[in-house]
């Protein structure tokens, strides 16, 4: 299988790893929000100088801050996911799959040996990755793999 093993050889730094901004603990959920939205970025990376410290995303407004203003004003820490799971550049885009399909995340901060961000890889970046690859195979799919038409399309 071709994806498989491009999956496998291909590591995560040959991905666009920038979408993502970052702010510090301290930075108001306010702040963070217009953050996202002024980016266009489902991520921002909480860091103190180059360390990580936590993650903060779309589904942490969903679930933390939507419908509840009163939070705005509050630093991020107070809602940031701390301590993420993290990769190093050179792992290949099979295993970033694989911690994102185990943790149920979206995006997973990237870090250099020094444990210095070197950026983000968000899910859609590898469904970006995979449809520059194998255009053909990808958009050939049926929306369900095992599934198979009994009439031709529009009949």
């Amino acid at each position: 299988m071709q994806i498989v093993e491009k999956l496998r050889e291909v590591s995560v730094s040959r991905l666009d790893l920038s979408g993502f901004e970052r702010c510090s603990a301290q930075t108001s959920v306010a702040e963070v929000l217009k953050l996202l939205r002024t980016a266009k970025v489902s991520a921002v990376l909480v860091v103190e100088g180059d360390v990580l410290i936590g993650v903060f995303t779309e589904r942490d407004v969903l679930i933390k801050i939507a419908g509840n203003p009163d939070t705005w004003q509050q630093p991020v820490a107070d809602f940031m996911t701390r301590d993420p799971q993290v990769m190093q550049p050179e792992r290949s885009v099979n295993e970033a799959l694989q911690l994102m399909e185990d943790g149920h995340y979206r995006n997973v901060p990237i870090l250099d040996e020094r444990g210095h961000v070197v950026g983000n890889l968000p899910q859609h970046e590898v469904i970006r990755f995979l449809t520059d690859q194998f255009p053909r195979e990808v958009y050939n799919l049926p929306p369900d793999p095992n599934r198979v038409a009994t009439t031709k399309e529009g009949a």
